[in-house]
């Protein structure tokens, strides 16, 4: 007679479902021990036993937490930028997500765990960025007899929906979990009461997306603005647009956002004075935007005693604010606290010259990217004596000069700068430099050095009258030995003994060296969206008459308030560029790319001759080669 288990039964009895394999009895919960972790890695994994799945119940939570944290990599986003911003690349958000939601589920311990996660940082993505998306656009779509193809639902606002259900039904638990809300443009723009439901039980947010309308103070926005002034009073991140103006002034009296980090300022109209009172109130102030606002100038860096002191900040974003100069940057920094603390300076159209940076590196002693954005309409004269760019600390350079439009497309104004760029560079006033960001791609090729003819110069020869009369002795053509007392003569090197018999004084590179280490140069043109990467290396690195040695990996400024894209600049922060590799080949050349043929420097065995494109039949090319745009 057979007699069947109930369902109740056997999952009491089953563990995650895993078989066990071990011999003997099946140990049972009271009398199993705690598994020992081997230190020893035989290169062999076993199948899943029981005992491996018991050995999983034992993981602390931090380890939980970091496997769980490789499942959904956006859970740990803590940037302060916006949903369209911050995305992982090739990745699928929503996917990622529901993998650890199910992860959740497994056992109480993992849903502790990943629970944290899950509410850390929350995003809500419109659609799946993987081919799940168009099966599950076809299952929204809401059909009935007469409309056959039916619209479908906005699966943004749903997903919003729900989320404020969820928070609203345990805010004690789940609402305390959020540091960080992100919702994609039209979402936050459209669905305002939703958006201001889910913020009242979110204590302890430190960045939102926020619609436009209410960093300008838009009527239509004032109850979402007091709702986030009552309930998240830990933001890290404010924007204020022109008309904000009596916003911003209640930060002054210092109990609204006191925690704040980042400020960014949009055309915003506010007397100087008013304004040192407000970054006063806020101790915490780390980084600073300003954009297209007139009334920032040297007056906020002046002392007075009168006004309290311009905060010192690590990250100083400044665009269009053309009354700002390197005179009051200069005052500012002159402070101890002021030039040690800042790391980021960017400067896009204002009143700082490039050749006068080098009066802020003077005090900026611990800068670690400097950017600089300018439009010039006159060359750097000759002989003009500037002081080369120098700063121990410096690591990043995006230098953007561009011509002024009156001029031409001729004009030698830009290049001037980035041939003092490139003399700079080659002084050694730059040690730790990594990277260097131009709108040159002629750039690179500075940096490889001059080499002019050498001029004969031989011990007891009068090279005056020899190159007066232009005859040697014995009346025929002068013509310098090859060699002098046993000796080869060779042409002298740049950073020789004596530079300056090579060099006039007008030659902006008399009396530079060589690179001492590797450079990464990221060169764009004007008119193209595209840019390219070269790695510059010493000459002793990849041999004699070579400076050009192979791409490597390096890593574009970022910033640690959310400002990526103001440091980087647009369109150098994309992932998948291209790199360019240049190779020399000892004799000052660069080395040809083979063709598909496989010919060229690596040939086949047909040397020169597989350097031939092979003909075609008279049907034209294959079918599979042909562009697809023909």
């Amino acid at each position: 007679m057979k007699f069947f288990r109930r369902s109740k039964d056997k999952k009491k009895d089953s563990f995650l479902d895993v078989p066990y394999s071990g011999g003997g009895r099946r140990p049972s919960n009271s009398s199993f021990q705690e598994p020992q972790f081997s230190p020893q890695w035989t290169g062999y994994l076993p199948p899943p036993t029981y005992h491996s799945a018991r050995l999983l119940s034992y993981l602390p939570p931090s380890a939980l937490e970091r496997i769980f944290a490789f499942t959904s990599p956006q859970s740990l986003d803590e940037s302060y930028e916006t949903c369209e911003k911050s995305f992982v690349e090739n990745a699928c958000m929503l996917c990622d997500l529901r993998d650890l939601a199910h992860c959740a589920q497994v056992c109480k311990k993992w849903r502790d765990s990943a629970r944290k996660l899950l509410y850390h940082s929350i995003r809500i993505d419109s659609v799946h960025y993987c081919e799940r998306e168009a099966f599950l656009a076809e299952r929204r779509k809401h059909r009935n007899f007469f409309d056959r193809n039916g619209e479908p639902e906005d699966t943004s606002h749903v997903r919003l929906k729900l989320l404020c259900r969820t928070l609203r039904e345990d805010p004690t638990r789940l609402g305390k979990l959020v540091r960080f809300f992100k919702t994609p443009y039209m979402l936050r723009e459209s669905s305002t009461p939703d958006l201001a439901r889910t913020i009242a039980v979110l204590p302890n947010l430190r960045y939102v997306d926020l619609p436009e309308g209410l960093f300008s103070d838009d009527p239509a926005f004032s109850t979402l603005r007091l709702e986030v002034q009552a309930r998240c009073r830990d933001l890290r991140k404010m924007t204020y647009m022109a008309g904000a103006e009596k916003s911003l002034e209640q930060l002054a009296m210092g109990n609204l956002w006191e925690n704040l980090e980042v400020l960014e300022l949009i055309k915003v109209n506010m007397d100087p004075r008013m304004m040192r009172h407000v970054l006063a109130g806020l101790s915490n102030l780390r980084a600073l935007k300003v954009t297209e606002t007139r009334s920032f100038s040297d007056e906020l860096f002046a002392f007075n005693e009168n006004l309290p002191h311009f905060p010192a900040l690590a990250e100083i974003v400044l665009k269009k604010t053309p009354k700002v100069t390197e005179a009051g940057l200069k005052e500012f920094l002159s402070r101890p606290d002021a030039g040690s603390a800042l790391r980021v300076l960017s400067l896009w159209k204002t009143g700082v010259k490039p050749t006068r940076l080098q009066d802020i590196l003077d005090y900026a002693t611990n800068l670690k990217t400097l950017s600089i954005h300018d439009t010039v309409d006159a060359a750097i004269p000759s002989g003009a004596g500037l002081r080369r760019l120098a700063s121990r600390s410096l690591e990043s350079v995006r230098f953007e000069v561009s011509n002024s439009s009156d001029d031409g497309p001729y004009s030698s104004a830009a290049a001037s700068h980035y041939t003092y760029l490139a003399s700079s560079i080659l002084a050694g006033g730059l040690p730790r430099l990594k990277s260097v960001y131009v709108r040159d791609v002629n750039f690179p090729d500075q940096l490889m050095g001059i080499d002019l003819p050498p001029i004969p110069s031989f011990p007891g020869h009068n090279r005056t009258s020899s190159a007066s009369s232009g005859w040697g002795p014995g009346g025929g053509k002068f013509s310098p030995p090859k060699s002098m007392n046993g000796f080869p003569l060779q042409p002298p090197r740049r950073g020789g003994a004596d530079p300056a018999n090579r060099f006039s004084s007008n030659n902006p590179f008399a009396g530079t060296g060589s690179l001492s280490r590797t450079l990464e140069v990221f060169t764009k043109s004007d008119e193209g969206m595209d840019w390219s990467f070269v790695q510059v290396n010493p000459i002793h690195s990849t041999g004699p008459g070579s400076r050009f040695g192979k791409a490597g990996g390096g890593q574009r400024p970022q910033s640690s308030y959310g400002l990526d894209t103001d440091v980087t600049g647009m369109g150098w922060n994309s992932g998948g560029a291209r790199r360019s590799i240049m190779v020399g080949n000892g004799t000052g050349g660069f080395l040809a790319l083979p063709g598909d043929s496989g010919g060229g420097a690596g040939g086949g065995k047909g040397g020169d001759e597989d350097a031939w494109p092979r003909p075609v039949s008279s049907a034209g090319e294959r079918k599979g080669d042909r562009d697809l745009w023909r």
